[in-house]
Order: C-alpha cells, then sequence, then structure tokens
C-alpha cells in the first residue's frame, strides 16, 4: 500500500507539479504521481525516464487514483511500491560490491543471478539507478586496480594480470583511456608529462578532472577540493601540473553537470555513485579538453 501525504503548498497547483517533475525534484515523491497519457503510465515526480510533453502529462494526489483511472505503474521507479525499490538499491549496491571485490570479471549472467534477477531486468534496473551499465562499472573497477597497482607492482605485467586484464593486448588497447599516457610513465609517476587539471562542483561534491596531450588521466571525487589536488600531486609527482584556463574549466564544468547521476539512485552508497558519476565525467569532457601541440 503507498502511503501519500497531503500536497503541501509547494506543490498545491499544476504548474509548480510540473515544475517539480520537471527538475525531477525528489521532495515531490509521496505528494503525487504523474501520467504520461501518450504512454499509460504513471510515475513519481523524481522518475528519471525521459521527460513528456507537458500537454500530455497528467497529476494525480495518489497512484491509486491513476491506478482506478486505468493508468499503470512505471516499472523504472516503482511508484506504488517503496520496498520494491529498497530491495533494487540494496542489489545494485551488492552488485558493485561483487565486481569491487572480484578478481576475475563476473559474467552478465553470473552477477545478476547473484542479486536475485534475471540478465535483461538487472542491467535495466542497474543503468537506471547508476545511469552507466554493469559492463562500464566493472571496467572502471578494473581500470582503478590497474591505476592502483601499476606504481607498485615489480612489472606492468603484474599490475595488468593482478588488476583481472586477461591479456595484456586487452590492457595496452585500453591503456591511453584508463591512463592518459603510456603504462610507463604512469608508473613513473607521470614523469614527463604536463597535466592540465580543474576542479568543478557537483552534486557528491567537488570533481577534479586532469588531462595530458593524450586525453584525460585522472577523474577524483571526494569532500574537499584540496584533499583533490593533493591526491593529484600524489598520483603525479614527476609530471608539471598546471591550473587550467577558462575555456577548459567551463568544458569540464559543463561536462560534469551533464555526467550528474540518476536521481532515482539517490539512496546508493555515496561511493558507488561517485564511481558511476566519475566514468561518466569521463564520457563527456570533450576531446577537445586536451592539449594538442
Amino acid at each position: 500500500m503507498t502511503v501519500t501525504t497531503a500536497a503541501p503548498a509547494a506543490y498545491a497547483c499544476d504548474e509548480a507539479r510540473w515544475q517539480a517533475v520537471h527538475d525531477r525534484d525528489v521532495r515531490a515523491d509521496g505528494h503525487f504521481c504523474y501520467v504520461v497519457t501518450t504512454t499509460g503510465v504513471y510515475s513519481r515526480p523524481s522518475c528519471t525516464v525521459k521527460l513528456a510533453r507537458r500537454e500530455n502529462v497528467r497529476f494525480f494526489p495518489t497512484p491509486e487514483q491513476a491506478r482506478a483511472e486505468g493508468y499503470r505503474p512505471c516499472r523504472r521507479c516503482y511508484p506504488d511500491d517503496s520496498g520494491r525499490h529498497a530491495v533494487a538499491v540494496r542489489a545494485v549496491a551488492r552488485a558493485c560490491r561483487i565486481m569491487d571485490e572480484a578478481s576475475l570479471p563476473p559474467s552478465l549472467d553470473e552477477l545478476a543471478r547473484k542479486v536475485g534477477y534475471s540478465r535483461f531486468h538487472f542491467h535495466r534496473m542497474f543503468k537506471s539507478f547508476t545511469g552507466i551499465t554493469p559492463h562500464a562499472y566493472l571496467a572502471a573497477a578494473r581500470a582503478r586496480r590497474v591505476r592502483e597497482a601499476l606504481p607498485r607492482s615489480g612489472t606492468i605485467a603484474d599490475a595488468v594480470y593482478s588488476s583481472g586484464f586477461n591479456s595484456g593486448g586487452h590492457f595496452y588497447a585500453a591503456a591511453t583511456e584508463i591512463l592518459g599516457m603510456t603504462p610507463k610513465a604512469y608508473r613513473a609517476g607521470g614523469d614527463g608529462a604536463v597535466i592540465r587539471y580543474t576542479v568543478a562542483g557537483s552534486s557528491l561534491g567537488p570533481v577534479l578532472v586532469a588531462v595530458t596531450d593524450k586525453g584525460v588521466c585522472g577523474v577524483l571525487t571526494g569532500d574537499e577540493a584540496p584533499a583533490l589536488l593533493h591526491q593529484l600531486h600524489g598520483m603525479f609527482r614527476q609530471a608539471l601540473l598546471v591550473r587550467a584556463d577558462g575555456e577548459f574549466a567551463a568544458a569540464v564544468a559543463a561536462a560534469v553537470r551533464e555526467a550528474e547521476p540518476p536521481q532515482l539512485g539517490r539512496e546508493l552508497p555515496l561511493r558507488v555513485r561517485r564511481v558511476a558519476l566519475a566514468v561518466r565525467v569521463r564520457r563527456a569532457v570533450p576531446a577537445v579538453c586536451a592539449p594538442h601541440g
């Protein structure tokens, strides 16, 4: 049974409700639901589904009233069942722990089975909650491990195989995308590299983005910008670090805004949401951010 409180003044009129839907305002959840008449589906105000046209949207005080008129619940935000939503959150969080800790990458079928879902349902649910696919999260976990292992392993090969890559060729094909420089240079603390960096704000705290002439070499997230800069200096102690100019900073800020995580996953552990944000930032930072010369 869905418990819905009386709508506060902030959501008392359709104009305010539409603004809440437009903003995917999580504070509006539980105060009303909305229906897209062209699909026949009703959703929470914060649902991350593609925004419908205003003329195709109706509002109802409760999901029960929408259902009574023949509309059906959204399969992305579970407007009728907060318990089901909580179960999904726990499943996604558990899947992330499995991927973080796995010495060998699990298959999607294996991962879905371990958290109690079918392959198709799990894949769709994971992306809805994190904004990235399980494969992208797994790749990020493996990339994190190899970045951590390179400076302290006996050889580059040791770092590669201990991080879950099944072949050196597989790693080297992705090395520039993962490291933003050669493995040898990364292992040597960025020796000889010129790295530009900037910090942008996000809903999860500051995000530091650093690039070389080859691509992105770091996306760091945390609570305070000075701590992120200290971390960057520790990673690339032999590189020349240069604070970015306004054009670069503006491009990164736009990329971070574009990469904001779905509201649907707001109850996931902060660490998981920051990993997903970093993955999306790496994709969103345009190639022109990297200096050429």
